[in-house]
């Protein structure tokens, strides 16, 4: 091996470090870069993911407002049913009442002629009176008594009315009731329908730069491999350029403990012939 093939050794491993050390550095930046990519696809899959579970959280909320929204409509369509031949039952009622308040042309309430029955049945027990007084104050007291017994029916037919009116009151208040519950939950579904649209647009965006970042990321990857190769490569060339160089060195150095040898023995032969 001439000095000029040593020369060319040393510069050509010199040559091999210096691309080896530029293809280390080039490595660890596309590996970081690389790795950037990567955490950025995985942070966008995670808001995904949590994007997907809200929009199934906000859908399952949605429907069993929508099933309350249908039972509660069930319940105020039949109350509402109820309140039709309730109100046709309370006209007919009234309408009797009224012609019997007619019929029966009493003007005093049952209050006031139950007063002034009792004010002269205490008149016949307390006062002495004629016979013929007597049979007057009995005469009218008896009148009296038909016109409370007329009165009696007319307060139980409006008895009746009122309790009919009562139901049908109560009827159309639960009705209404239900009607706010039900428009109550129908925007509260409807606040999750447009949410369950907005987080799926949001979704939507986010697969795309989801998608956009996997690409880069195996871009990067795909450099990564062919620098690594590369670098391999080339480290391989700079460590048999450095084997050669060892081997010539040793070689060298072989020789000059052979040629030592060899000199101290011809040195000692010589001494010794003398």
């Amino acid at each position: 091996m001439t000095s000029h093939s040593h020369k060319e050794l040393v510069e050509e491993l010199n040559r091999h470090r210096a691309e080896v050390s530029k293809l280390r550095n080039s490595l660890n930046e596309l590996d970081a870069e690389k790795e950037l990519w990567f955490r950025k696809k995985e942070e966008i899959s995670s808001k995904i993911r949590a994007g997907i579970q809200k929009i199934k959280d906000s859908r399952a909320k949605r429907d069993a407002l929508t099933n309350e929204v249908k039972n509660l409509k069930s319940k105020r369509d039949g109350l509402n049913r109820e309140v039709k031949p309730k109100s046709e039952e309370l006209e007919i009622l009234k309408k009797d009442a009224a012609e019997a308040s007619k019929k029966l042309d009493v003007k005093d309430s049952p209050s006031r002629i139950k007063q002034q029955m009792e004010k002269l049945e205490f008149k016949i027990e307390t006062d002495t009176v004629s016979f013929e007084k007597e049979k007057e104050l009995m005469k009218k007291i008896k009148e009296l008594k038909k016109d409370y017994d007329k009165i009696s029916i007319l307060r139980d037919s409006n008895k009746n009315v009122r309790k009919v009116l009562d139901a049908v009151r109560k009827s159309k208040k639960d009705a209404n009731e239900i009607h706010r519950a039900i428009q109550d939950k129908a925007k509260q579904s409807q606040a999750l329908h447009e949410e369950i649209i907005r987080l799926s647009k949001e979704i939507d965006i986010l697969k795309t730069e989801e998608n956009d970042a996997f690409k880069k990321f195996s871009e990067l990857r795909k450099k990564f491999h062919e620098a690594n190769n590369e670098f391999k490569e080339k480290l391989k060339l700079m460590n048999d350029a450095k084997s050669q160089l060892d081997k010539i060195y040793l070689d060298k150095k072989e020789r000059r403990k052979q040629e030592e040898e060899s000199f101290l023995k011809s040195k000692f032969l010589n001494n010794y012939l003398v």
